[in-house]
């Protein structure tokens, strides 16, 4: 069975064990951009530099969506901003 999704066009943020339990309820935010969706393959390498997924708070879905939708920011960004947290997740305003 896939897990509930919100979807936000080649982004997903999934509710898994670890949303449900997890403080913050830290939601799976996920790419489904492939390869073959690019022009150019430095499109998609830069777009999954740090990595296809991260977590982040169920509260920051909304303004991950949001930026997303208007392109004011991009996955990677986001991606990028997990990566330097200590536990692998996106906090707003960090």
């Amino acid at each position: 069975m896939r897990p509930p999704v919100a979807d936000v066009g080649e982004h997903d943020a999934l509710i898994d064990r670890t949303a449900l339990a997890g403080p913050g309820h830290p939601l799976l935010a996920v790419t489904t951009l492939r390869p073959e969706d690019c022009a150019e393959p430095a499109w998609y390498e830069q777009e999954t530099a740090y990595g296809t997924e991260f977590r982040a708070p169920a509260a920051a879905v909304e303004e991950i969506n949001a930026n997303l939708s208007i392109g004011n920011l991009g996955f990677e960004e986001f991606a990028a901003a997990a990566h330097r947290d200590p536990e692998g997740r996106y906090r707003p305003g960090a």
